[in-house]
């Protein structure tokens, strides 16, 4: 949290010249500074934010250990900015990611299950969110996953293509998001959309059942690959005899989807 540190230090420095100010007799009263040195320190925030792109390993990491669990469940909640999860966990971890100001955790064994937790705030607002700017998450590809993913105005980068995800929802408002399907085995992904832009990649070797309703403005779909079958639904012609399958299932407001 670098970034935060220097903000801290240039607000505090700022509020000692304006109390040193009014003690010299330079200024009557440096409360009345107050309201327009935070717009000004919040806009300088926003402008450090986009000019420095600091590296990866100037963000902290948790972990939450795989134990003895042959499934694991994963709830994410995000409030607004950017958030990217992916396979690649190390061994014995279920997932690794970034740690921040303005995120919680919680695990819990449930029998065989483990049960994981992770909310993170907006990372579009000073003081809150890694120092890259992005929340990023890697999740184990050793045993199978589900995953509920809630999110705000966000951008989500979500690619599980070396994941064993066997279920993914999906709720988002105003967002932008990239999804990258499972490529191997039997996969569910429900999809609840505001006025959101859905990009969907179905790896090459993946069959898929795509099912739509609602009020899209656009849904475009590789009609190549997933021919139209009936109102309302695509499907791959090999969908019911692939072992690797996906089936989408898509419920949006006004917004965009695109599946390849």
């Amino acid at each position: 949290m670098k970034r935060a540190n220097i903000f801290w230090g240039i607000a505090l420095l700022a509020l000692g010249v304006l109390f040193l100010l009014q003690a010299q007799g330079i200024i009557a009263n440096a409360f009345q500074f107050i309201w327009p040195l935070a717009l000004i320190l919040v806009g300088a925030w926003f402008i450090l934010s986009a000019l420095w792109k600091p590296d990866l390993a100037d963000d902290e990491t948790f972990s939450i250990a795989l134990q003895s669990a042959k499934r694991v469940e994963f709830d994410f909640s995000h409030g607004a900015g950017q958030i990217q999860i992916s396979g690649g966990a190390p061994s014995g971890k279920a997932i690794v990611g970034s740690s921040a100001v303005g995120m919680n955790t919680g695990s819990r064994m449930d029998g065989d299950r483990l049960k994981v937790e992770v909310s993170a705030g907006p990372s579009v607002i000073p003081f809150i969110g890694p120092a890259t700017g992005v929340w990023r998450y890697q999740l184990t590809q050793e045993v199978p996953v589900t995953l509920e993913v809630n999110a705000g105005a966000s951008g989500l980068e979500i690619d599980l293509q070396d994941v064993q995800a066997t279920r993914i929802e999906l709720s988002t408002g105003a967002s932008s998001v990239n999804l990258t399907m499972p490529a191997r085995g039997a996969s569910l992904l429900d999809v609840s959309a505001g006025a959101a832009s859905i990009n969907i990649r179905v790896p090459d070797a993946v069959a898929a059942r795509i099912r739509f309703e609602g009020g899209l403005t656009n849904m475009d779909v590789d009609a190549a690959r997933f021919p139209q079958v009936d109102s309302g639904m695509c499907q791959s012609p090999d969908f019911d005899t692939s072992a690797n399958r996906a089936e989408i299932n898509i419920d949006g407001g006004l917004g965009s989807v695109t599946v390849k």
